[in-house]
């Protein structure tokens, strides 16, 4: 984030550098804290909805997930945290 800008602001920029696209937040999911060998993260997940396109500006390669397909990506640790929430909120059909 920058200074005075939001979390949720911060993720709408983040998105709009790295993907050319927009982003409506929805709403806060959780804040997930990991401590890596060099770095504490700090990470607000929001639940957000694409506008539009995007296209890929420093990335490789994306894909779509399926609930079924989420465990066939190798996750970063801090990003495993986020799996059981996401699956069960998932599950009740958000």
């Amino acid at each position: 984030m920058e200074p005075g800008e939001t979390p949720e602001a911060a993720l709408v920029r983040e998105i709009r550098e790295e993907l050319s696209a927009d982003i409506r937040v929805e709403r806060f999911f959780r804040t997930i804290e990991w401590d890596y060998p060099d770095f504490h993260l700090t990470m607000h997940c929001y639940l957000s909805a694409l506008v539009g396109d995007l296209h890929l500006n420093e990335h490789e390669a994306a894909r779509w997930l399926s609930p079924a397909d989420l465990d066939s990506v190798r996750w970063l640790p801090a990003d495993l945290q986020l799996l059981p929430p996401l699956r069960a909120l998932l599950s009740e059909g958000i």
